[in-house]
């Protein structure tokens, strides 16, 4: 009974913020990351990032994202 990313995107919320990144309400994670006419931007939220680096050589680990991704997909990030 695994959940689809769909499934989960619609299930999972997120921080809803204003310009001044004070909390005003919260939205889907999908609902978050729709682009429209509307909102060209998608809607602003919380979100956090990994960076991880080798301390001997500096090199950063980057990932690329699943195609099935629906924001970003197959572009190359940090962790």
């Amino acid at each position: 009974n695994a959940m689809s990313q769909e499934d989960m995107m619609k299930k999972d919320t997120v921080l809803v913020l204003d310009d001044q990144d004070n909390v005003i309400g919260s939205a889907s994670k999908r609902s978050s990351h729709e682009f429209t006419s509307d909102q060209p931007r998608a809607i602003l939220h919380r979100a956090f990032s990994v960076f991880l680096f080798d301390e001997s050589t500096g090199e950063l680990l980057l990932q690329q994202r699943a195609s099935t991704k629906i924001t970003f997909p197959n572009v190359w990030t940090n962790t």
